[in-house]
């Protein structure tokens, strides 16, 4: 570990780098530009000089020999005292894969080796600006939406009569405007039609109008004595969604809270939910099945709030009554997020997590044929990820030797081949961008 500062500090940098060359390059050049540098040689030393310094900034490698800078960022991000410390990965896997997961741990930027001085520099003025300004005084933020008496309607239909029956309709219940300037709660528009961008945010609840002799179907109406009905029922709908969604963020808050009271488990879910996305993205799954994926990656040990702390971080053997217990968190979880009408695509991810191919899993013993691919997809992004960690009763493994035990859980039937062909492959292509 070694420490060089110049006479007159400006920015204090940690740089955590393995490499010697290619730190005291970077410790030259930062402190050419009136930069204190300390560097640590690995994980351990780098949390270690970030804790006893504070910095202003920084600089990660990803490949460390005592672990990877995704879990010192986790460290970092999670330690309310260093929380606020912007982090720069500098990397020579410079895969989009591995921004996002490097990005995903809370970095404020990514940097691929070899690294430009000048660009370099420049993306360290830009995050310290960034950082400085998030933490200074900021006056108070007016509220999203101003409270009204009434909800405001916006009428965007095309013909000048329909319009005239639809405020004439909602006037009672609805303020009305058709000019831009106000952002509406409701907004309606013809079936197929286009929402002005002045009219409506993403708060705003959208209702389609149809034809007469059209039935309506979800989110549409027709102009007749049930549009206020409908109109009123879609604004509730939008307002509760949006609590909602708020009430998610804040359980993901919650199941990372649990997790910062073991060492062993600190960041898991967050690398969990980076390896699951990276699998199926070599499935070539779709954009919402990797984000229903990586949010019950996120939430699927929830269940473990409603657990004895003492129990869920028990470092020896489990007992049977304990062990028994332990396996109803799957159950506990989707009981939690049943009620969460935007997490309701994530339960099957939650409650069988555990389950196994063979039928050997738990809560509820499912076999192959009753579990969807978004779950086998976490299952195996999930012990993939225990296994390269240290826990007290054994040492983490490498990911080629992880892979190889996966594997091992695909010929006893417990795996999907598929899924853990995928991981494997990600993890060669990761291994040939070190």
């Amino acid at each position: 570990m070694t420490i060089a500062s110049n006479a007159k500090p400006v920015t204090s940098v940690v740089v955590v780098e393995d490499d010697p060359a290619s730190a005291d390059v970077l410790q030259r050049r930062l402190q050419a530009n009136n930069m204190t540098v300390a560097v640590g040689r690995d994980g351990g030393e780098g949390l270690a000089l970030v804790k006893k310094i504070i910095p202003d900034l920084v600089l990660l490698d990803v490949m460390l020999p005592d672990t990877d800078g995704y879990d010192v960022c986790l460290r970092i991000k999670s330690d309310g005292n260093t929380a606020h410390i912007p982090v720069i990965f500098l990397s020579a896997r410079g895969e989009v894969v591995d921004k996002v997961r490097g990005l995903s741990c809370g970095a404020a930027d990514y940097v691929t080796k070899p690294w430009n001085a000048a660009e370099l520099l420049a993306r360290i003025d830009a995050v310290l600006a960034q950082a400085r300004s998030a933490r200074a005084p900021r006056l108070e933020k007016p509220a999203a939406r101003p409270q009204r008496a009434r909800p405001l309607v916006a009428i965007a239909l095309s013909d000048n009569e329909r319009r005239r029956r639809a405020q004439g309709l909602l006037s009672k219940e609805f303020d009305v405007v058709e000019e831009g300037g106000q952002t509406a709660d409701l907004v309606l528009v013809d079936a197929g039609g286009v929402v002005p961008v002045d009219l409506a945010d993403d708060e705003t609840a959208l209702l389609e109008i149809v034809g007469d002799g059209v039935a309506p179907g979800q989110d549409a109406a027709r102009l007749d004595e049930e549009l206020p009905r409908a109109a009123a029922l879609v604004v509730r709908e939008r307002r509760i969604q949006r609590d909602l969604d708020a009430a998610a963020d804040a359980l993901i808050t919650v199941a990372t809270a649990l997790e910062s009271h073991d060492r062993s488990t600190l960041g898991h879910s967050e690398r969990v939910a980076s390896r699951a996305v990276a699998i199926a993205q070599v499935l070539g799954l779709e954009e919402q099945a990797a984000k229903t994926i990586r949010l019950g990656a996120l939430l699927r040990d929830i269940g473990n709030a409603k657990l004895p702390p003492a129990l869920v971080h028990k470092a020896g053997e489990l007992k049977s009554g304990e062990r028994e217990l332990l396996e109803q968190h799957p159950v506990f979880g989707e009981q939690i997020l049943r009620g969460l009408a935007p997490l309701r695509a994530i339960l099957p991810i939650v409650r069988s997590h555990h389950e196994r191919l063979d039928g050997g899993g738990y809560p509820d013993k499912l076999r192959a044929e009753q579990l969807p691919l978004e779950v086998r997809v976490v299952t195996v992004a999930d012990r993939f990820e225990a296994l390269l960690v240290d826990r007290p009763d054994r040492v983490g493994v490498s990911e080629q030797e992880a892979v190889r035990i996966i594997q091992g859980a695909v010929a006893k039937g417990e795996l999907d081949p598929a899924v853990v062909a995928a991981l494997a492959a990600h993890v060669r292509s990761a291994d040939g961008n070190r």
